[in-house]
């Protein structure tokens, strides 16, 4: 009799639970599809300082800059695409200097990330991008250093650490962050906003398309 009583009861647990997950929305199935488009994500941007061969600086705009370790060293991994001369310069120096952009700096996107340095001279084209808005370069107090955009949210020196990574279209370069640096509190108090730039903020101006790049 106990037997037959504790079979009974196990069959109505089985199938009250049968009903439960039935009507539980957690147990509808998902259907999936392939897709090419990766997830668009809304991430900093930035600019990699490097130091031409004839000494002047050449900028680009990275957005593959990702914090990957704090200790021992604070590390970042960034991706470089290889047809670029800030890619020729790292490779060569095996440093850098990365400045997190604000807002104040969506005038120069197009000319950072969109023409190359090769063709063009970016540290002059920055205090000439147009008529009400320059950006003089400021020095870092050292001639093996890059000059940088004044303003940045951020800046971090870095150099690579082991072996540059063949990645394909991009290479990865692990980098230690040798120097961490802000604006100055005069800077700050004087400046509508040092908020970082991202991209989604460049995709909603029509600056950059859902791929990353520099819009027609």
């Amino acid at each position: 009799m106990y037997a037959a009583n504790t079979r009974r009861s196990l069959l109505r647990f089985t199938l009250l639970l049968g009903v439960w997950a039935c009507s539980s929305p957690r147990a509808v199935a998902h259907a999936f599809q392939p897709t090419s488009v990766p997830p668009l994500v809304d991430v900093p941007v930035w600019s990699m300082a490097t130091l031409n061969g004839d000494g002047t600086t050449n900028f680009n705009i990275l957005t593959y800059a990702t914090p990957v370790s704090i200790r021992p060293d604070r590390l970042y991994s960034l991706g470089l695409y290889k047809e670029t001369l800030s890619y020729q310069n790292f490779c060569r120096d095996r440093k850098c200097v990365l400045q997190l952009l604000t807002a104040e700096h969506i005038p120069l996107v197009r000319l950072l990330g969109g023409r190359s340095g090769r063709d063009v001279d970016k540290e002059r084209e920055c205090a000439e991008i147009s008529d009400d808005v320059a950006f003089g370069l400021q020095e870092l107090g050292s001639s093996d250093l890059p000059k940088v955009l004044p303003g940045c949210a951020h800046y971090l020196l870095l150099s690579a650490s082991g072996d540059i990574v063949d990645g394909g279209s991009h290479d990865i370069a692990i980098c230690k962050v040798d120097e961490m640096l802000l604006p100055s509190q005069d800077y700050v108090a004087n400046t509508s906003s040092v908020d970082y730039l991202s991209t989604g903020r460049l995709r909603e101006l029509g600056i950059i398309t859902e791929q990353g790049r520099i819009a027609d």
